[in-house]
């Protein structure tokens, strides 16, 4: 086979998304394995869109189903650790708002259900794309892999309250952690215009949008553009955030004492 405008697509995402995970995985060490830093989540997702890619790209000189489903199952686990990178990065702020104001902004509930809420559309997800691992399975998939959507659409719905209600005390938040939500409120339209892209997949039966020999340039600008842009955002706001020092990883453990007082003249 010959290198086609679709392969393109997967060298331009390893040479943004081979960087990316290197950096993801510096910012790891430099901020830790907290969830509530949102770096080990972007590195998860780099490392899914390179096996895809290479998947994609391994189909030149063998042509294999199996090939794309493995690339399909990278589509469906790669908005997972995405979606759980921005509310990470809204974690980070909510403790900001709890050692300013002596209370956090939103209940670490909010965001348990949130998280339990994206890994389960990813697992019914997958389960339901490797319920018929057939070209014709992926054109018309199972009711598991919709049902999985549909879990997405939620959580994105979810995550734009969730965005909104920290726009409305970001005062609240402490100085050099407003770009947190920043990153987010920027990263949230490009996600929704995944998710849309990603809904068309499974609901429309079209060829435009379609998981094999769908049209290209639509899955650039709906798909392959969005995530370079929330990545490179996350990334160039997470190297200029500061260490938090032990004790400040988690909801459960933030306290005042753990931050160096911001009051002090």
């Amino acid at each position: 086979m010959t290198v086609t405008y679709r392969h393109g697509i997967s060298i331009l995402e390893l040479l943004v998304f081979l960087p990316s995970f290197f950096l993801a995985s510096f910012l790891v060490y430099r901020h830790g394995l907290r969830q509530n830093s949102g770096f080990l989540f972007i590195a998860t997702f780099a490392l899914a869109r390179i096996v895809g890619a290479c998947c994609d790209l391994a189909t030149i000189d063998h042509y294999s189903l199996g090939l794309y489903i493995a690339a399909a199952i990278c589509m469906a686990i790669g908005l997972s650790p995405l979606m759980l990178a921005l509310t990470g990065l809204l974690s980070r702020a909510n403790l900001s708002i709890q050692h300013k104001t002596g209370k956090p902004a939103m209940p670490r509930f909010v965001f348990i259900l949130f998280r339990i809420l994206v890994t389960v559309a990813m697992v019914i997800s997958i389960v339901g794309i490797t319920a018929d691992m057939s070209a014709e399975g992926l054109a018309h998939p199972d009711i598991k892999a919709k049902i999985g959507m549909i879990l997405y659409l939620v959580s994105g719905v979810q995550l734009c309250l969730m965005v909104a209600f920290f726009a409305m005390h970001r005062d609240a938040i402490g100085r050099g952690e407003k770009r947190t939500l920043l990153a987010v409120a920027i990263s949230t339209p490009f996600i929704l215009v995944r998710l849309v892209y990603a809904a068309l997949i499974w609901f429309l039966h079209d060829s435009t949008f379609s998981m094999i020999g769908g049209n290209v340039t639509v899955q650039l600008v709906m798909s392959v553009l969005e995530e370079f842009a929330v990545v490179i955002t996350c990334l160039g706001v997470g190297i200029t955030l500061r260490v938090r020092g032990k004790g400040q990883g988690s909801e459960e453990n933030a306290s005042l004492a753990d931050y160096p007082s911001q009051h002090k003249p």
